[in-house]
């Protein structure tokens, strides 16, 4: 009996033992347990601690990016004027060069004024210059709830001789939303429709002409835009020439269409107004067009129909706007065009094929009767800022009085932009 009581109380000890036991294990499991997912929480408090910051260094970088984009893109962003405004510096460096075999004498062309007496003065002359270097200011007023600005821009081929020149304003206005006060280039003409060429004098059967107006101009829809403007056209008007120009952009190009219409007077009569009709209502209409078949072809085209009119398109100033008639004045008329192809081999490489003509009316026409002109260039940019180029030019001047010169030469130039 003493033995039955003893094992008893053995398996009772030994299970008290194991129960103890296992309960410690579970208890140290338990802890265990509890140890791992707090340092799992503290792990995840720390990753969004870790994601928190990261937004908020991308949310200063947007903000960077932003302000960097908004700001003007220049070399001086930041710049300020005495009064406030944000001014913008813009230009370039330039330098020509050309070998003319025959032509007018001076650098660049002047298909309008080439020789026609066949002599040998002009020919095989080679000119250099570095006039042709421009520099511009854009300013933009800090105006709250107003669109204000200005622009000075000026460039060296004032006067003088083939490779020096005094300062010339090409554009010095003022801006005020919709209203732009000052000179700058013709609403009557279209820089955006306009062949690349080299040469300085700009392609034949287009205008370049800069002067001081008042225009104003806005928009129609997203893509189409409307300027007019009242203008000073040539010296001997009594008012001023009125203009009108109508934009369409659209996804390969953009085309537009042009007005004016102004007083000519003729200023050399000495017969009395009661005995001479010296004035006229002057005209022209005019269209053009910049179209993009391929990204890597630009076609361009521009037409224009005037009359009484010698101040607007280049190489038109050697005729004059009227002749007399009698007791009379009959305005002179022209048409011109200019088209042209640029072609783009890759981002440094591009060339422009190009023709313009100016066609005068035989019997209004006082001096040249047509003029043609046709270019060939390449421009290559090695790195962004420089450009290089070579072209050549023909040219041909037909007169009033059967005679003909001709406009012959290769240019080349080097422009740093800035």
């Amino acid at each position: 009996m003493s033995q039955l009581l003893t094992t008893k109380f053995v398996a009772k000890s030994l299970a008290a033992t194991v129960s103890v036991l296992m309960l410690s294990t579970v208890a140290n499991a338990a802890t265990a347990e509890q140890k791992q997912i707090q340092q799992l929480r503290q792990e995840v408090e720390t990753l969004k601690t870790l994601i928190q910051q990261q937004q908020q260094v991308q949310l200063q970088q947007a903000s960077q990016i932003a302000q960097v984009k908004a700001a003007p893109q220049s070399g001086l962003a930041g710049l300020k004027s005495k009064a406030g405004s944000n001014v913008n510096i813009y230009g370039f460096v330039r330098a020509d060069a050309q070998y003319k075999m025959e032509g007018a004498d001076g650098i660049f062309s002047a298909i309008d004024k080439a020789d026609v007496t066949n002599s040998k003065k002009n020919e095989d002359r080679f000119y250099a210059t570095a006039k042709t270097t421009r520099l511009g200011l854009d300013f933009k007023a800090p105006v709250e709830g107003a669109d204000v600005g200005g622009k000075i821009e000026v460039d060296f081929s004032q006067s003088g001789s083939n490779n020096d020149g005094g300062i010339r304003i090409r554009h010095a206005y003022l801006t005020y939303n919709n209203w732009l006060v000052g000179q700058t280039t013709s609403n009557f003409l279209s820089g955006a429709t306009v062949p690349e060429m080299i040469d300085f004098s700009s392609p034949l059967g287009i205008g370049t002409k800069r002067t001081p107006m008042v225009r104003y101009a806005d928009k129609i829809n997203a893509n189409a835009s409307y300027a007019v403007a009242l203008e000073k056209g040539a010296d001997a008007n009594r008012l001023p020439a009125a203009t009108a120009k109508v934009d369409y952009k659209f996804d390969q190009g953009v085309v537009n269409a042009r007005a004016l219409v102004q007083e000519v007077r003729d200023r050399t009569s000495t017969e009395t107004a009661a005995t001479y009709d010296d004035k006229k209502v002057g005209w022209g209409v005019a269209v053009g067009a910049n179209f993009k078949p391929v990204d890597a072809l630009s076609l361009n085209v521009d037409y224009s129909h005037v009359k009484g009119d010698n101040f607007y398109l280049g190489y038109t100033s050697s005729n004059t706007a009227y002749v007399a008639d009698g007791n009379d004045i009959d305005l002179a008329e022209f048409d011109a065009v200019t088209v042209g192809a640029t072609y783009k081999f890759n981002p440094k490489l591009r060339s422009t094929l190009g023709y313009g003509a100016v066609f005068f009316d035989k019997d209004t026409a006082s001096n040249n009767e047509k003029l043609q002109q046709a270019w060939l260039n390449v421009m290559y940019s090695p790195v962004k800022p420089i450009t290089f180029g070579a072209e050549y030019v023909y040219g041909k001047r037909d007169t009033v009085d059967n005679q003909t010169g001709k406009e012959n030469h290769i240019g080349f130039m080097a422009k740093y932009d800035f």
